[in-house]
């Protein structure tokens, strides 16, 4: 039988024939590397002075939320060695897997999170039913530390609960289905569901977008139409961005490509960089309030960083902080069927 990790769940639970690639990316080592100060941090041990910034700030936060967490118990009633963490899980299918802190006598448990908030229920339910069984326990809660958004996320799970949901992934259909991790997943060139998006979206009753239509705000009427019917709209957009992202990841391979031959369909063209004056060597010539006026506004955290590295006890004030224009965006929530244990 092939075996699924606790943290593939999320994955396979909106799409079973996910496969994870073998390379790991930089987020998902930060994320690895944090988790390890963390845990090593809740026990005494001392924190790497060459963090960035960001990640200082993230694991001070996370071991604040675990205090949050464990207000009035013992610190060392939280486990967080790796030896202590290892998770069960009692479903035939499911590897082992690893939390990232555990506190039995108050039956909750862990698990720190970087980059994009995202869904983990299936994961969570995984590592509280290993819980539940390893300490004889017929409920248990898990908390995600989403530490860059400082959040947290709440799951409470009863036995039955958790192990429902784990099997219903382990035993669901392996169907292909486009999803938000295609572009994770290493079955992704031979993907059908991927092949069958781009065929939908690029179809001979689609016509082209012309300048046009465009100045005049109107859409074909197959795609009017989705207008009033927002499933259809969600599905369509769905598949559109996945084959964007084909797109835009073959644009990438056809360049790199170009570097070394030429192409009776494609040519490689180099866009000269703007001419530009550093903002420090202009104030040589004029006043430097004028200089000022002329640059555009800081995003606060980048303004905040700046002065700490002046002087890292000065307080940006208040008043200075402005806020800046609004904008508008469409984003695509994620759509399951399964009822939602957040608490």
């Amino acid at each position: 039988m092939i075996t699924v990790r606790p943290s593939a769940l999320p994955k396979l639970a909106v799409c079973r024939c996910f496969e994870s690639k073998p390379a790991t990316s930089p987020e998902a080592a930060r994320g690895t590397k944090l988790d390890a100060i963390i845990r090593a941090a809740w026990n005494g041990e001392p924190i790497d002075a060459d963090l960035p910034a960001e990640d200082e700030e993230a694991v001070a936060w996370a071991l604040e939320a675990l205090r949050a967490l464990h207000l009035g118990g013992s610190k060392s009633e939280v486990f967080t060695a790796e030896d202590q963490l290892r998770a069960v899980v009692p479903v035939q299918g499911v590897e082992a897997g690893t939390m990232d802190a555990c506190c039995p006598s108050q039956a909750w448990l862990a698990d720190f999170k970087t980059g994009q908030e995202r869904n983990y229920m299936e994961q969570m339910a995984a590592y509280a039913l290993a819980c539940m069984e390893a300490y004889w326990a017929e409920e248990w809660t898990a908390h995600l530390l989403f530490v860059d958004q400082k959040k947290v996320v709440t799951h409470h799970f009863t036995r039955q609960e958790a192990a429902d949901i784990v099997r219903n992934v382990v035993n669901a259909p392996v169907v292909p289905t486009c999803c938000d991790y295609c572009g994770w997943c290493a079955a992704q060139e031979s993907c059908p569901a991927i092949y069958s998006a781009a065929v939908e979206v690029t179809g001979p009753e689609l016509p082209a977008c012309t300048p046009a239509a465009v100045s005049r705000g109107e859409l074909p009427p197959v795609l009017d139409a989705l207008v009033e019917d927002e499933e259809k709209a969600h599905e369509f957009l769905g598949k559109l961005k996945i084959v964007n992202d084909w797109a835009d990841l073959l644009k990438d391979k056809l360049k790199t490509k170009l570097e070394t031959t030429s192409s009776a369909y494609f040519s490689r063209v180099v866009v000269a960089g703007r001419k530009v004056v550093p903002p420090a060597d202009l104030a040589g010539l004029m006043p430097a309030e004028q200089v000022l006026q002329l640059c555009s506004a800081l995003p606060l955290k980048k303004a905040q960083d700046a002065l700490a590295s002046y002087d890292q006890d000065a307080v940006l004030p208040d008043e200075l902080v402005k806020l800046g224009g609004s904008s508008v965006s469409l984003r695509l929530k994620t759509v399951k069927k399964s009822l939602n244990h957040n608490s």
